[in-house]
């Protein structure tokens, strides 16, 4: 194989960077940054994402460095590295949406080659790059105005081969708690690991940090968490694997949104555990008036709570994660 897709690919033993483009006339005015490592010895393909949202950096800055510690001594078989998807949005701050479109690049999946930008976009890392890899991984964090407890996704296909090998990928990253195995419809539709799965790539999700900082200990979670799955799957030779606990499967995530425009005071934390009713922020007016008490709908965890007071209609507050 000499190329993935748009990305080439160096002779065995050895690595490269670069940017590579896609060959559609909405798309083509950008250049999208990747690193691609091949060993000596035939194995697996694996490909790591990272910045669908364009402000969630510790994935970025966590593929960046893991990019950087590859040596293709160490290993067997291909691993190609986007750091940054969102290309449009990245130096536009962008929070949740690709400033080309206002469209979620991680909603627009399996993508559309006739759509809009986002859908074009889906469409063609979809069907160009990911179909052509055999594990696929995308490094998340909560937004530039979410705060969120560290947890993993991937989509149960009922495909055995699939969710077995996506459920290896799970249990070897180590550094989070909670596992999401159902994408939801609606808010949660059309994201990239589901699309994946869906055409029979094992994938995963990762969630470390938010807010929009870089804090050390939220990327070097994403490296550790990467690394594991690399020796754990026989990728990556420099050292063994090391044991992990296996994470608590979340049955679904309760997604609340505010019926009202107004200011959200949230009285809860990523990670806090919540009983079924219990009080988690009340809602006020622009006079400090009194709209809602927001309550769970259900005992869990919460997952991740929106930073900013300032809410509109319908718009986001919190998720609550509930335990299977």
């Amino acid at each position: 194989m000499t190329n993935i897709g748009p990305i080439p690919l160096p002779a065995p033993g050895a690595a490269h960077s670069g940017y590579f483009t896609f060959e559609d006339e909405l798309l083509a005015k950008y250049q999208w940054p990747y690193f691609a490592v091949v060993g000596r010895e035939p194995g697996l393909t694996f490909l790591l994402t990272a910045g669908i949202h364009a402000a969630e950096y510790t994935g970025t800055l966590a593929a960046l460095r893991l990019a950087k510690l590859l040596d293709p001594h160490h290993v067997t078989g291909t691993i190609v590295i986007i750091p940054l998807l969102n290309r449009p949005g990245f130096y536009e701050r962008s929070v949740y949406t690709n400033p080309e479109d206002g469209q979620n690049l991680n909603r627009a999946f399996p993508g559309d080659a006739n759509g809009t930008w986002s859908e074009r976009f889906a469409y063609h890392l979809l069907h160009d790059v990911v179909l052509n890899v055999q594990r696929a991984m995308d490094l998340h964090a909560g937004d530039m105005v979410e705060d969120l407890e560290p947890f993993l996704g991937y989509l149960m296909t009922g495909n055995p081969e699939v969710d077995d090998r996506s459920r290896e990928m799970i249990a070897a990253y180590a550094g989070a708690r909670w596992v999401t195995h159902v994408i939801p419809g609606g808010e949660r539709a059309g994201m990239l690991y589901g699309a994946a799965a869906q055409n029979g790539v094992p994938a995963i999700l990762a969630e470390s940090g938010g807010r929009g900082l870089p804090i050390e200990e939220d990327v070097q979670r994403h490296v550790d968490g990467v690394l594991n799955i690399w020796r754990t799957l026989g990728l990556l030779t420099d050292s063994p694997p090391q044991p992990s606990r296996t994470p608590t499967v979340i049955a679904r995530n309760e997604w609340l949104r505010s019926p009202h425009e107004g200011i959200f005071l949230c009285r809860v934390k990523p990670g806090d555990n919540v009983s079924a009713g219990e009080s988690l922020g009340e809602l006020v007016d622009l006079l400090g008036n009194h709209l809602m008490t927001v309550t769970a709908p259900a005992a869990g965890v919460i997952l991740f709570t929106v930073t900013s007071p300032a809410i509109k209609k319908d718009g986001l507050l919190l998720a609550v994660g509930v335990p299977e």
